[in-house]
Parts: C-alpha cells; sequence; structure tokens
C-alpha cells in the first residue's frame, strides 16, 4: 500500500506512538468472559508512558483504550485514544487469532492512515510486527500479568524524514 509522502511525514511520529498500543493487549488465562488469548482484554484499561528520541528527549504518554471480544474469541476490536503534551491521536484496531498466529488491521484516525499487523501469540506475551507499507515497521512485545500490561515497541524500519524515535513503552491497567 503507498501513503502520499507527507501523510507520512506528518503521520508516522503518531504512528509509532500509537503502534505499540494498536494492540496493546497480550495472552491470557481465559476467563468467565470468554476464551481465547483475548479473554482478559474485555472492557477499558488506562495507563501511562514514554516516548524516546534519538536526541535524548523523552516524552510522556497517557491513554485509554476499550476493548470489545467477538467471534467466540477470535477477534479483538479496540478503540484507543491516547495524547502528549504536544499531540493527541485515535487508533481502531481489528484483530484476529487463528491458533497462536495474529493477524488485522488498524488506522489512526486523526490522520486517516492504515496499517497491517501480523504475529503470535506465546503463553503470556504477544510477539507482533506493526507496517505501513514499506515505510515504517516496529517490534513490539506485549505482556500481561493479571490486571496489568505493559508495552514496548522498537522501530526496525523509518524511511520517513525528521522520525527518531527508538522506543516507546507503556503500562495499562483496569
Amino acid at each position: 500500500m503507498k501513503f502520499p509522502e507527507r501523510t507520512l511525514i506528518g503521520s508516522t511520529l503518531v504512528l509509532a506512538r500509537a503502534a505499540v498500543l494498536t494492540v496493546s493487549c497480550a495472552v491470557a488465562p481465559a476467563t468467565a468472559a470468554g476464551v481465547g488469548p483475548f479473554a482478559a482484554l474485555e472492557g477499558v484499561w488506562t495507563g501511562s508512558g514514554t516516548i524516546s528520541h534519538q536526541s535524548g528527549k523523552t516524552e510522556g504518554l497517557r491513554c485509554r483504550a476499550q476493548y470489545i471480544i467477538t467471534n467466540h474469541g477470535t477477534n479483538l476490536q479496540q478503540a484507543l485514544r491516547c495524547s502528549t503534551a504536544s499531540d493527541t491521536f485515535q487508533v481502531n484496531s481489528y484483530i484476529n487469532v487463528k491458533g497462536a498466529a495474529l493477524s488485522g488491521n488498524w488506522m489512526e484516525m486523526t490522520r486517516n492512515v492504515t496499517g497491517s499487523l501480523l504475529g503470535r501469540a506465546d503463553e503470556s506475551k504477544l510477539l507482533l510486527t506493526i507496517a505501513v507499507g514499506s515505510a515504517f515497521s516496529a517490534n513490539m512485545t506485549m505482556v500481561t500479568t493479571g490486571r496489568s500490561q505493559s508495552v514496548d515497541i522498537k522501530p526496525v524500519v523509518i524511511k520517513v524524514k525528521n522520525i527518531d524515535i527508538t522506543d516507546l513503552s507503556v503500562e495499562l491497567s483496569r
């Protein structure tokens, strides 16, 4: 999928921020709410984190996510809204699980940018690759323990000017 360069320049920083939370979920034991790796995610989660840049600058981030589980626990729908001191963004995600394989798509609503995600579920964590065509990709590790989630993203490919993110970490709870 190709996107205009001006859209990517204005959006890739936000995508890096949002990508870590696009599927800010991790595998957890099935609960009465359902079965499968998404079962423990139903509901509203909030939290905060940081974005680190090559320049050494670190920026705080606050987020609220709502998860809806459908199709007998095999589909996850997410509505996520995050804010930093300088920006706000909203990401909607649709994720499918088949066995341990995860796939799906997401859209950053405020800038109308879409991307894909692929990954695997492994006990209490998810390992994912988030992408926007060939211009941006990042690896994510997400772990859930009880009512807490930790999410870390490390960009791998950034072919967009003025983007210098080295790490993004978020802690969510409910």
